[in-house]
């Protein structure tokens, strides 16, 4: 199993992750670093282990909101597919009735 080396806070993780995995794992540390080094800014002098549990407070965050778009977006995605059908089926009996009328109207002319 590969490891892969991190840097979080000026502090440097060795962690074991799967094959092929060892630049996502990095991009996700980053990512993490990233909102540390934007806490520690706001928040100067806080404790380290501070700063650690509110990023990962604010990464739940907004994965939480990443997953409630993603629902949103299915049950759109879903109804749409609905509504589509529903038009498909008026249209589909429009249709038919015009036709039928054409039909009665022409053999009744015949």
């Amino acid at each position: 199993m590969p490891e892969v080396s991190i840097n979080i806070a000026n502090r440097t993780y060795e962690l074991a992750c799967g094959a092929g995995e060892e630049r996502r794992v990095q991009e996700l540390a980053a990512y993490v670093d990233e909102k540390v080094t934007e806490l520690r800014k706001q928040l100067p002098g806080a404790p380290e282990i501070k700063l650690m549990v509110f990023a990962s407070l604010l990464l739940a965050e907004e994965s939480r909101e990443a997953r409630g778009i993603a629902r949103q977006a299915a049950t759109a995605r879903a109804s749409a597919t609905d509504d589509s059908e529903t038009l498909a089926t008026a249209l589909e009996e429009l249709i038919t009735s015009r036709v039928d009328k054409m039909s009665k109207k022409m053999s009744g002319a015949a």
